[in-house]
């Protein structure tokens, strides 16, 4: 049996998509013990492997993630076998791409990724996982920051110009509003979320990453959002964030509207103050965030 890390490592899932491909599409059922903890099939991972391959080769895993591990070895070679030539897949093309600075073929990849995916999978099964895989590869020294920053400018014009091109203001429409505190400078999560929520029609209002609560209290105080979607990546956060943060929270305690909470850095400070954070709902992955969204505008 195989622990939830040994299959991300073994896989390159990340943990969070792979709960998702879990929860949203019953993919696999790993086994749990007294305590909650999930462990992992000789099987489980010989799927897993298969879905992964797949995916990344432009299939959608909501089309593919109840065959059996059979039908996608049979699914795969099919494919194969209708292909003039192996493809790299998608992710190789971009660091390819990348690696030699041609930004425009890295844009055409994921405009055609785009075509092929709803925006929550394009978001989690695409842009996040490359986004990810981007960084690692900047770690370990086979991109240098400027291709970082081009692959990261890159991302932010599609996902900009797609939440312009989804969203219509309207009185009628729930509206959202997404931020990130100061001393949090990561702002793909809130900006893919941004994505997700103008895709079921909410008035979108990104006002982007490292901003003092003061401002981000006077933005929602003119344009009333009925959430505002705060984004906090680094585990633990800095200690500016925090004190950003209770400000946030005091102003929720006497104001109609919502806080979610997304990202690793603020699970680890919702775990911690169990208390206070009654006046905010976290927010796990983007597969929660879509399905809460869904279920806030539809009780709106």
């Amino acid at each position: 049996m195989y622990s939830i890390k040994a299959i991300t490592s073994l896989t390159g899932l990340t943990a969070e998509t792979l709960r998702a491909w879990e929860r949203r599409y019953d993919c696999i059922t790993p086994q749990r013990n007294e305590t909650g903890r999930r462990s992992y099939s000789q099987a489980d991972l010989e799927k897993l492997k298969l879905l992964v391959n797949l995916t990344q080769n432009g299939h959608a895993i909501s089309k593919i993630a109840n065959l059996s591990c059979e039908e996608l070895r049979h699914f795969q070679n099919q494919t194969s076998v209708h292909t003039d030539r192996p493809q790299p897949n998608l992710f190789n093309q971009i660091i390819e791409a990348l690696q030699q600075y041609q930004i425009e073929r890295v844009e055409q990849l994921l405009k055609k990724a785009l075509m092929a995916f709803e925006p929550l999978e394009y978001a989690r099964d695409i842009l996040l996982p490359s986004l990810q895989m981007i960084g690692q590869l900047w770690h370990e020294d086979k991109i240098n920051i400027a291709q970082e920053h081009m692959y990261s400018s890159c991302v932010k014009r599609i996902v900009l110009t797609m939440v312009n091109n989804l969203h219509q203001p309207s009185k009628h429409n729930p509206s959202m509003m997404f931020a990130t505190p100061s001393g949090e400078p990561h702002e793909f999560g809130i900006l893919l979320g941004c994505m997700i929520a103008a895709a079921q029609q909410y008035t979108c209002y990104y006002v982007g990453p490292d901003l003092p609560s003061l401002d981000i209290i006077d933005a929602s105080k003119n344009l009333k959002p009925d959430v505002i979607v705060l984004g906090m990546v680094k585990n633990p956060p800095e200690r500016q964030t925090l004190q950003e943060l209770q400000k946030l929270l005091d102003f929720a305690q006497t104001n109609t509207t919502k806080i979610w909470l997304a990202g690793s850095g603020a699970n680890y400070w919702y775990n911690l103050h169990p208390a206070t954070a009654k006046y905010c709902d976290l927010i796990t992955d983007l597969d929660e965030f879509h399905d809460k969204a869904r279920h806030q505008h539809f009780f709106r």
